[in-house]
């Protein structure tokens, strides 16, 4: 089992093996399920998230009406053709806010790693399928990658909103995504880590939490050491 990023980037390299597949390895040494009922889980919620994206940009609003519409009006800007972003980037925002939609409105999706934040991992991963054009399984595998660097987080620091802050959350969502794309596009599983790193970087300060204040808590488990 690895304990943080350093030791499942050693495993990935001395087993000549992606990050997904040690991730889909230690899921079956800690169920002691076979590897068919492992990928055919994971296949499972990337339907769900397959299913979500779909109904939020095919238009949904919350039971209160506060929120909902807004992944089909950036829908709507990126074929406008006026948009000053890149089309990749607003598509994975559209996806993200279109998963996150379904959730206010009670719908099914896949806290990845929070019900919270559960757009980032399957926005991203439907707005770069447009660009990388992966097999399913190649998909399963972002979900294993993410599911690897979420580990790490959860188990050295915290993904609870409640308790760390919306960087928990989103920060790490980020991140855990970050590190699924690059191995998806054909990188290392160091640099698959350096993704991961340099996304939380660059999301400290950007959501509600104080710069660091998770590190400096008492939610952390590392005290300094960092998930590093």
């Amino acid at each position: 089992m690895f304990r943080n990023v350093a030791e499942l980037v050693k495993l990935a390299e001395d087993n000549k093996v992606k990050i997904a597949e040690i991730m889909i390895r230690q899921e079956i040494e800690m169920s002691g399920q076979s590897r068919q009922e492992i990928i055919s889980k994971m296949d499972l919620n990337l339907t769900v998230m397959e299913k979500a994206v779909e109904r939020g940009l095919n238009g949904v609003k919350s039971r209160t009406g506060l929120t909902g519409g807004d992944a089909v009006l950036l829908q709507n800007y990126i074929n406008s053709g006026k948009s000053l972003s890149g089309t990749l980037l607003l598509d994975a925002v559209s996806k993200a806010v279109a998963t996150n939609e379904v959730n206010a409105a009670m719908g099914t999706v896949c806290a990845t790693p929070t019900a919270g934040s559960a757009g980032v991992v399957p926005g991203t991963l439907f707005a770069v399928k447009e660009q990388l054009n992966p097999t399913r399984y190649e998909m399963i595998e972002y979900l294993f990658t993410a599911a690897a660097f979420g580990f790490v987080i959860a188990n050295n620091a915290s993904i609870s909103g409640a308790a760390g802050g919306c960087q928990a959350e989103v920060g790490s969502a980020a991140g855990m995504a970050a590190a699924a794309i690059v191995e998806m596009a054909g990188g290392t599983p160091s640099q698959s880590a350096e993704a991961m790193a340099i996304t939380l970087k660059n999301m400290l300060g950007l959501v509600c939490d104080p710069v660091a204040w998770a590190c400096r808590s008492s939610m952390c488990k590392k005290k300094c050491n960092g998930c590093f």
